[in-house]
């Protein structure tokens, strides 16, 4: 028998947001729901600080990491308004988990270690299209889920 415990990988991506919306219409309300948001290590270059940076560096990288508060400022309030989502969809509030960690390994391995770290039954993710190019020679992490993951059913939403 399935686990009740599903696994939706979310990022700020409109697609992220649409493995909401089809969890509310399609899941089971008894299932447990865990909102998973792997965080991009980008606390290294915030870190940086070294006599040896040049001003226009320094400059750069004050700019790029207000900007990353920014954007997991926003994610905070995504994941809020997830939650809220599939709270109106009918899932009990403490079924519902949010769950942000740093990236560890990357943004696939996380999730890999996730889904067998936590026994979900399921998981959710939102087909992204990475840039070409990047796609190519990288694969999307939907793509590095899916060739990864065995004995767990994965839902790929458009």
């Amino acid at each position: 028998m399935m686990s009740p415990r599903v696994l939706i990988a979310f990022d700020e991506s409109e697609r992220a947001r649409n493995t909401v919306t089809f969890a509310g219409d399609h899941l089971d309300k008894g299932h447990e729901v865990t909102l998973f948001h792997v965080v991009p290590d980008t606390a290294a270059a915030c870190g940086l600080d070294s006599p040896s940076l040049t001003p226009y560096f320094e400059k750069e990288r004050n700019a790029f990491c207000r900007m990353e508060e920014r954007r997991q400022s926003l994610m905070v309030d995504m994941l809020e308004k997830a939650k809220n989502e599939l709270l109106n969809a009918g899932f009990d509030k403490e079924k519902i988990q949010v769950k942000s960690q740093v990236q560890n390994h990357g943004v696939a391995a996380d999730i890999l270690q996730e889904i067998k770290d936590g026994k979900y039954g399921m998981v959710v993710m939102g087909r992204r299209s990475e840039s070409g190019i990047k796609e190519f020679f990288t694969g999307s992490t939907v793509q590095r889920v899916m060739n990864s993951l065995t004995g767990t059913p994965l839902v790929i939403v458009d």
